[in-house]
């Protein structure tokens, strides 16, 4: 188990952290100590050792959800098999751009899950914005029935709402994917000769 401590420690991360901030550690870690973007003597090991973390940890939390296995075996099973595999692994994306190492499947798989869940919390504050909007009118012309008035402050209130949800979505969306994409095919540009 100390082990397994050992690895979220490498990540900067209390132990028992789930996958999505395992992911999202790792590709701070993996901006920051890349060798093509950080040319101190350490960021090579330091890159090595957090891949391989990630690595660990990703198949540790696959491997619980999967086998229910216990930790033990598992770490045991990572010891004598995929430890040395991952670090291969690592130096390898040690040795490319950074630029390329962001078009890794490894580095594409920690982006996935910050997708799905804007595009689901945007799915969600679409339908609280049709919703109040549709409940508002159909509430306003069942009054004609006998019903009571719909009242305007719950309205705007379930509008800003939804509001509020979709364009904090659209802000993560842009700040986390669209414009770190931007950047680096703007230094890849750069980079190109005229």
């Amino acid at each position: 188990m100390e082990s397994a401590n050992k690895y979220y420690r490498d990540l900067g991360l209390i132990p028992g952290a789930n996958l999505a901030e395992i992911k999202k550690a790792y590709r701070q870690y993996a901006k920051k100590y890349h060798p093509d973007l950080n040319s101190s003597k350490s960021a090579s090991d330091i890159f090595i050792r957090t891949t391989e973390a990630y690595q660990f940890l990703l198949a540790h939390k696959r491997n619980l959800q999967a086998r229910k296995e216990s930790v033990a075996d598992f770490i045991n099973e990572w010891e004598s098999y995929r430890k040395e595999q991952a670090r291969r692994r690592a130096r390898e994306h040690a040795k490319k751009r950074y630029s390329n190492f962001v078009k890794s499947d490894l580095y594409k798989s920690t982006k996935m899950l910050d997708r799905i869940r804007i595009y689901i919390s945007m799915a969600f504050s679409v339908l609280i914005i049709v919703m109040s909007v549709y409940g508002y009118i159909y509430r306003l012309s069942m009054v004609d029935l006998g019903f009571e008035k719909p009242t305007l402050g719950g309205f705007i209130f379930l509008l800003m709402v939804g509001i509020l949800f979709l364009t904090t979505s659209l802000v993560f969306l842009y700040h986390n994917h669209i414009k770190p994409k931007r950047k680096v095919e703007n230094a890849e540009k750069s980079k190109q000769p005229l």
